[in-house]
């Protein structure tokens, strides 16, 4: 794209402070890359208990740091660990961040209870404070 088309396509969408750039994909070499074959398992029976958890880390913390602490003490019936936010504000002290994130817990043999749950998350709160630091954020 010339710089006057640039230009004019900044103009016309309203875009302020953007650099536009290109890319240019090799869609045969992606294609070569596909896993083998596809495995699916069957939905569980049983419900899932979600758990979202806001922490306080220093703000070098990175992510993977906090999901492998969570996976060292995950036990099988966590299912899912997603990020779900990252947040600075007046609450956060000064070189700290809050990083939430969600734990969904299914087994697949029956039921959990919700105290089950409460001894998996305790067990992962407690490796995320002796691993990168986290304390749990309450307000």
């Amino acid at each position: 794209m010339s710089g006057m088309a640039s230009q004019q396509a900044l103009e016309k969408f309203d875009f302020k402070n953007t650099t536009v750039c290109g890319a240019e994909l090799d869609l045969e070499q992606l294609l070569n890359l596909r896993a083998g074959s596809i495995k699916v398992k069957p939905l569980s029976k049983f419900p899932a208990i979600r758990r979202d958890l806001s922490l306080i880390v220093n703000e070098e913390v990175p992510w993977v740091d906090i999901e492998s602490a969570v996976r060292r003490k995950a036990p099988a019936e966590l299912e899912e660990l997603q990020f779900v936010d990252l947040f600075h504000g007046k609450s956060i002290p000064q070189g700290k961040k809050s990083v939430t994130l969600s734990l969904l817990f299914r087994n697949a043999d029956g039921t959990l209870t919700h105290e089950q749950v409460d001894g998996f998350e305790k067990a992962i709160l407690a490796e995320l404070t002796a691993s990168v630091g986290a304390v749990l954020r309450t307000a």
